[in-house]
């Protein structure tokens, strides 16, 4: 047996050994659940995120079921049955049928009538406002079509679960809710815990309904139900108990965080970009759920952000500013609404400076942000700069275990030759193997360093070079006129015409017409050098952009 052969042979066997390790963590996972359930002891929820919602759990039990070994697919099976209840009733939009038991201990300590309310609440925010597809009907599952949910004496801190259940596609699901029938000794209690359970798990319904079941990006599902419940419920905010945990760990990867605790990503999205339009961040968001189907969750983000003429690595980096200015450092009307009641962020490290120059090492984890603090006391000014780096590295980001990069990050007291100038008293550098996916801001004295946003003409295209794989759309050069949109046209090298079109001008940071990198029959371009010519009013603008089609 050759070398490579026996290499094979041995990842092959560890990938098997591991992937049934892993199915043995879930069942085990569920069987506690389940004790848990059956005790009824009550566990105050920790804050971790943990235990407030089985969702993931439950779906990859599902959509891993087959390859369970018969005696365990016997006690899931049994176990991933649907609650029974004696009495159900259909919410007044006639979407929903909740069932309840009236006496025992599942009785619901809060009114059901007033959590078939908070249903149709969450259906009408959801879907009639944002536009999100309703979940599949389930056929006569639960008594008819209509969607069902289960109140029952939940345990474990556990506010509920959707279940995944029957397949619509290879891709999606039917499935059904289940929640806690009281909320007792809950970060939330009663009603409120059960409309903001309302709004998070039925948003678990729509994404497996309608998109897809990832178990590597559960992070993300759990993210964007988690804010549902604010963007539904406003006034709740039992997102709150769960922000500590990426507070105090923002250096860390963000699929390596539960999702509960990184709410605040698409809140940052919904705040960033209302000024501009009411729907624009919640369209980034929905938008990337459609990009799920076909891309792990750190690209259909940054793909959904790139189409709307945004660089996810920039908006990261704008995402740490906000994240920085909470609690005490809150600022009136400036970044999150809600910032006061936000924990402080936790630092990578705090290193005094002393000029002139002080250089740190630091091994950094893909799609992060370091939050690096440089007291100051050289001056007698007590002067404090935060220099925040983030690491912007999608492909890591998928696969974080093996990815994290070390950057080194310079700073000096005096002009150095491509150092970056932060301000009179300041000039940094991030040197790493990668430097492409380091982005970095600076805030000295609690105000930001050069905050004020200019919206850029530029000559050039981007992203360049443009891969099909991992991009949308190209960016290409233009200027502002009155009738907002330009004219451009696509050639070869050798002057063939491929594409013509006209497109809204993006007057964002930097001001462009978006091409979808498609010829006249809306099919992909071979991969070469291709020449790019703009109209917008009298000024024309020309270049070349390099398309790789592998």
């Amino acid at each position: 047996m050759t070398n490579i052969l026996k290499l094979l042979v041995l990842l092959f066997l560890s990938f098997n050994i591991t992937f049934a390790q892993n199915l043995d963590s879930i069942y085990n996972a569920i069987i506690s659940l389940e004790a848990n359930n059956n005790s009824q002891s009550q566990i105050q929820v920790t804050g971790e995120g943990e235990n407030k919602c089985a969702f993931g759990l439950f779906a990859e039990a599902r959509s891993n079921f087959s390859r369970f070994n018969s005696k365990q697919q016997n006690i899931l099976a049994k176990i991933l049955e649907r609650p029974s209840s004696d009495t159900s009733i259909v919410t007044p939009s006639g979407f929903f049928r909740i069932h309840y038991d009236i006496s025992g201990v599942n009785k619901p300590g809060y009114s059901i009538n007033d959590l078939a309310v908070a249903f149709d609440s969450s259906y009408n925010f959801e879907v009639n406002f944002l536009g999100y597809p309703p979940p599949p009907p389930d056929g006569n599952m639960g008594g008819d079509s209509k969607y069902d949910v289960y109140v029952m004496n939940l345990s474990g801190g556990l506010y509920g679960y959707t279940t995944p259940e029957t397949n619509v596609t290879n891709l999606t699901y039917t499935s059904y809710i289940v929640m806690d029938n009281d909320f007792s000794n809950y970060f939330t209690q009663g009603i409120n815990a059960a409309r903001v359970t309302a709004a998070h798990e039925f948003h678990h319904g729509i994404q497996v309904g309608n998109y897809i079941f990832r178990d590597n990006d559960v992070w993300y599902y759990e993210l964007t139900s988690t804010s549902m419940e604010e963007f539904v419920y406003n006034s709740v905010n039992d997102y709150y108990a769960y922000m500590p945990s990426y507070f105090n760990r923002p250096y860390g990867t963000i699929s390596e965080h539960t999702g509960y605790d990184m709410a605040v990503w698409n809140i940052y999205l919904k705040q960033r970009f209302e000024s501009i339009s009411t729907m624009l961040g919640f369209n980034i968001i929905k938008r990337s759920w459609e990009l799920m189907v076909d891309n792990r969750a750190v690209f259909a983000i940054a793909k959904s952000l790139q189409e709307n003429g945004y660089l996810f690595g920039q908006e990261f980096s704008t995402f740490s500013l906000w994240n920085y200015f909470t609690n005490s450092r809150a600022k009136e009307n400036e970044y999150y609404t809600e910032a006061k009641n936000y924990p402080l962020i936790r630092p990578t490290t705090t290193v005094e400076f002393i000029p002139p120059q002080k250089e740190l090492s630091i091994l950094s984890e893909p799609v992060s942000n370091n939050f690096i603090i440089f007291p100051d006391n050289s001056n007698g000014n007590n002067d404090t700069l935060v220099s925040i780096i983030t690491n912007a590295d999608l492909q890591g980001g998928i696969d974080p275990a093996n990815n994290d990069i070390k950057f080194q990050y310079i700073l000096s007291s005096s002009p150095v030759a491509e150092f970056k100038k932060i301000n009179n008293f300041y000039y940094s550098k991030v040197e790493a193997s990668k430097p492409g996916v380091f982005y970095e801001v600076n805030i000295f004295n609690g105000k930001v360093a050069g905050e004020t946003i200019t919206r850029e003409e530029i000559d050039y295209a981007y992203p360049q070079p443009f891969e099909y794989s991992s991009n949308s759309f190209v960016f290409l050069p233009t200027v502002v006129n009155i009738s907002g949109t330009a004219d451009y046209n696509i050639y070869t090298s050798g002057m063939e015409l491929v594409f013509s079109g006209k497109g809204e001008i993006l007057a964002n940071d930097k001001i462009t017409v978006k091409w979808n990198a498609m010829n006249f029959n809306n099919a992909k371009l071979p991969t070469g050098v291709y020449i790019y010519v703009t109209k917008s009013g009298d000024t024309v603008k020309k270049g070349k952009i390099v398309i790789y089609n592998k």
